[in-house]
């Protein structure tokens, strides 16, 4: 369903580019990964964008393949090349448009083997930690603890590529479900700490939303965090927050006929802010009608491990 907004939100990213290759966290500074591919990633999803034909897309998409490391992955910027959590983000643009085969390639092999480490369940006897310790994830830094948030873009990038079936991210979807709350959503990283259950939080459960999608299972932990957003969104107004949750909702066909003004009322505030390109692109991402396809898993290609 377009929104009034979107092509104004368009044109204001346009005029947010530090250059003509990308994006930065603030108007003004060095483009850096994360920022170029959501809002890459938002052009495509707008409606008033062609499959990402569109050339700012394309130059952003070029500077990414200019910056990838040797090995496949891509850091926070060009003169930032660790730690590489970006490179799911790159991953999904990068598929979003025609062509660029070879550095999804890379990508893909890289992210795959990377693992977040694990420890034995009784090391942990005074649940300090609060989840299961021994499933493989993703890792915001590479050699440290798997984290949610970097676990479900991976997943979704994978799946993407055709690696819906691959035992990575299948683990990484049972650790995903394993971290959700027991009253519902998910925090950034674990459920609990020294026995007390930590918070669910909306970005997060959006995600952990999103990546579920890759089962076609209503378990509970969906209906939970479903009902989560439903509950919490229509008091969220922080862009990333919502974005998230309303693509979390979406995929689950949940959202409700008024997340439209909720967004909407998000764009008012974030409009005109020097730090608002991330923030305009989860927004577009989050109303757009071609959103949900660029997140959602294939399984071209046949591939699994």
């Amino acid at each position: 369903m377009p929104s009034e907004w979107s092509g104004t939100a368009r044109d204001e990213l346009l005029a947010l580019r530090v250059t003509s290759t990308g994006w930065g966290y603030r108007k003004g500074t060095r483009p850096c990964v994360e920022p170029t591919a959501l809002v890459g990633l938002g052009l495509v999803a707008s409606t008033e964008v062609s499959r990402g034909e569109d050339s700012s897309v394309r130059l952003a998409a070029d500077w990414l393949v200019s910056i990838q490391n040797q090995d496949g992955s891509l850091g926070i910027s060009a003169g930032l090349p660790a730690p590489c959590w970006t490179t799911p983000y790159t991953l999904l643009l990068w598929n979003a448009l025609n062509g660029y085969e070879t550095p999804r390639r890379r990508a893909a092999a890289w992210l795959l083997q990377q693992q977040g480490q694990t420890s034995a369940s009784e090391s942990d006897p005074d649940h300090v930690i609060g989840h299961d310790t021994t499933l493989v994830g993703w890792p915001w830094v590479s050699d440290t603890h798997s984290w949610l948030e970097p676990t479900a873009i991976a997943v979704l990038a994978l799946g993407r590529e055709g690696y819906g079936d691959h035992r990575r991210v299948r683990e990484g979807i049972r650790l995903i479900a394993d971290r959700a709350l027991p009253n519902g959503g998910w925090n950034y990283g674990n459920k609990s700490a020294f026995g007390n259950v930590l918070r669910p939080q909306p970005g997060p459960t959006g995600l952990a939303l999103l990546a579920l999608a890759q089962t076609d299972d209503p378990s509970s932990v969906v209906a939970n965090g479903i009902k989560y957003l439903v509950e919490t969104l229509p008091n969220t107004r922080a862009p990333a927050s919502l974005g998230w949750g309303v693509l979390g909702l979406r995929r689950w066909n949940r959202a409700p006929a008024k997340s439209y003004l909720w967004l909407d009322e998000s764009y008012r505030r974030t409009v005109g802010r020097p730090d608002a390109a991330t923030r305009l692109a989860l927004l577009l991402l989050a109303v757009g009608d071609a959103s949900l396809p660029l997140f959602l898993g294939t399984q071209s290609g046949g591939r699994r491990a």
